[in-house]
Parts: structure tokens; C-alpha cells; sequence
């Protein structure tokens, strides 16, 4: 099933117990014991030792949310190789970074109601300082052998504190957007898009022409779904996820959880997204970017959570989106 980030863990620190969430996992020191089981016999582990513990040992959780289909109250049983440890920050700064895999699903109906996925990446943004301030961009490739499977909607981006808990706040920015907030900061409005047929998935963006996002089902740029519609069958989503829920507010949001197929759609019929029209003049490989100018101070270690619908791309494998180099990142320093 995977484990959910509001998952309660049984944790003992100097003979006390306490419950910790798997979200805030971060808080777990690398001496604390887990309780572990393996081959049917159960024994203490420590947090240190349990990241290199063997993939199949079981970790006892209590679910805390319905989320990924949990009943509330009940315990589960998870492998070692479903929690996901600290990773070493990734240089987006210095060239395109692409987000592998990400997660797609094939033979569904048009504009169909399946869950979106939530990627992240731990971000170095310099390599000479703790933090830094510039332009940050998120692409899609249209990796779809037929051109017109190649729509990625996109409904929602957090940009994290290293915790994974806390939304970063810049003197630009609140670093939380639900596009099914239309064109508001809380929304797309401070997000710009490119236009123009780019096929070099290593070009710079920051060498791009951007616009405001559309109001249009447009080739080669990001649109609003609620103004324009998909126009594409096989490769959409019916919504976005819920305004109420991710509302673009850091001291009201939810934190987007990261996984595969975990972010219910909203069942407001007025929660859009935004995507890359495909069914109009665009060619496979085509990349799009959207650009968030001036982001104010990102730290390094900072977490960035994209959450993109991966419930419908094109009839098969061969003939749609790609789990490889489809998503990207870049930062830019100024």
C-alpha cells in the first residue's frame, strides 16, 4: 500500500515511548529504536541501522488518515523498502535536472478521475552559499511517441523548509500554489509560461520568451483547464485537487504528500489545473517551461513537491508519455 505521511510510528528514546508520523519522520533521531520484524521474529532496531536494514523486514503503522485507502485506527504492516530515507540534495542549479521516474498510467478513459502523483526533490540551489535567490522553472517534455498522448496536467507545487513540514515564505513569495486558484498568487499568477517549439531538453530556459498562462487550449504553452479544456481524450484529468484543502495559504494548507496516485481530485467541478495542449501543432520531445521569476532566498535542502497528473497518458507505453525524462527542474541564481 506505501506508507502515508500521517502513518504513526511507535518510537522509543531512553526507555520512553512515544508515536511520531512518517511525515515528520525527520524528527526521528538516529538513535531512537524502531520495532522491527523479520522472518517472523520481532526486535529493536535503531533509526540509523534500520536505513540499511534488509528491504523485506516489516515495520508496524497506525493509519491516521484515509488516505491511500487506510482505515483509520488500523494497523499495517510496511516493507524497509517503502520508507524513504534522506537523500542528498540534487544540483538544480547548474544544469536541467530531470525527475525520474515519474508515474503514468496507460488504456484510461478521457479526462477520467484518477488520483495525481506527488514528486519531490531535496534542491541544492549553490554550490558557494547556504541559500540563494533567483528564478525557478519547472518543465514538461512531450516524451509521447504520438505527439498528441503528450499532455502532463499540473495541479498543484509546494516548496518546502528541509523538515518537509513547513511551506518557505520568501519577501516574494508564499511558496505554496493550487492552480484551481485560476489567476491569483495563491493560484498561477505568479507563474509565466513559454510558447515556442523547444526541443533541446538541455537548453537553458532562462534563454526562453515567457508569457502570462493561457485562458486557451494552446500548443506549447501552460493553460488554464477550467477556461479551455483539455481537448485531449486519453491523457486528462477530470480536475484538479481540492482548493480547500491546498489553499495556497502556508498557515492554512495541507502539505502535499509524496507518491504515486495518492492526491484524491477535488469534487468541486470549479478546481482546474494547468497544462500543456497537445492535440494542436506540437511534436514529440517538445519541451514547455513554466518559470517562476524572482523566488527570493531558497535554501539548500529545501524540498520541492510537484504534484502532476499521471493517471492517464496515452493508450500504451509505446504509443504515450514516458516515465523518464519528461519532468524537469532549474534554478537559476541572480
Amino acid at each position: 500500500m506505501g506508507l502515508q505521511d500521517s502513518d504513526i510510528i511507535l518510537v522509543e528514546r531512553s526507555n520512553t515511548l512515544y508515536r511520531e508520523t512518517y511525515g515528520n519522520r525527520a524528527n526521528i533521531d538516529s538513535s531512537d529504536l524502531l520495532l522491527v520484524e523479520r522472518g517472523g521474529t520481532l526486535y529493536k532496531c535503531t533509526y540509523a541501522d534500520f536505513s540499511s536494514a534488509t528491504g523485506t523486514d516489516l515495520i508496524l503503522v497506525e493509519a491516521n488518515s484515509t488516505t491511500g485507502g487506510r482505515v483509520v485506527g488500523k494497523m499495517y504492516q510496511e516493507t524497509q523498502s517503502e520508507w524513504a530515507f534522506p537523500t542528498a540534495n540534487v544540483d538544480i542549479h547548474s544544469a536541467n535536472y530531470a525527475i525520474n521516474p515519474i508515474t503514468t498510467l496507460y488504456g484510461q478513459t478521457g479526462n477520467n478521475s484518477n488520483p495525481y502523483s506527488v514528486a519531490e526533490v531535496r534542491m541544492e540551489v549553490s554550490s558557494s552559499a547556504a541559500y540563494a535567490a533567483g528564478d525557478l522553472y519547472i518543465g514538461i517534455r512531450n516524451t509521447a511517441p504520438t505527439a498528441y498522448y503528450g499532455d502532463l496536467p499540473i495541479a498543484a507545487i509546494q516548496i518546502l523548509e528541509s523538515d518537509g513540514t513547513t511551506v518557505r515564505e520568501t519577501s516574494y513569495h508564499d511558496c505554496t500554489w493550487n492552480f484551481a486558484l485560476g489567476n491569483t498568487q495563491a493560484g498561477y499568477l505568479d507563474w509565466a509560461t513559454t510558447t515556442a517549439a523547444i526541443q533541446d531538453e538541455d537548453e537553458d530556459p532562462s534563454d526562453a520568451s515567457y508569457t502570462s498562462i493561457g485562458t486557451n487550449a494552446t500548443a506549447r504553452r501552460f493553460s488554464d483547464s477550467e477556461t479551455g479544456g483539455t481537448g485531449s481524450s486519453s491523457v486528462g484529468a477530470a480536475r484538479g485537487i481540492p482548493s480547500s484543502t491546498y489553499t495556497g495559504n502556508p498557515a492554512s494548507t495541507s502539505i502535499l504528500p509524496v507518491g504515486s496516485a495518492n492526491v484524491a481530485q477535488s469534487s468541486s467541478s470549479s478546481d482546474g489545473y494547468i497544462f500543456v495542449e497537445c492535440s494542436t501543432p506540437s511534436a514529440t520531445n517538445d519541451i514547455t517551461w513554466l518559470g517562476l521569476a524572482t523566488t527570493g532566498n531558497i535554501y539548500n535542502g529545501d524540498r520541492i513537491r510537484i504534484c502532476y497528473f499521471g493517471g492517464a497518458n496515452g493508450t500504451s507505453s509505446s504509443t504515450g508519455l514516458q516515465t523518464n525524462n519528461t519532468l524537469y527542474l532549474r534554478f537559476e541564481e541572480g
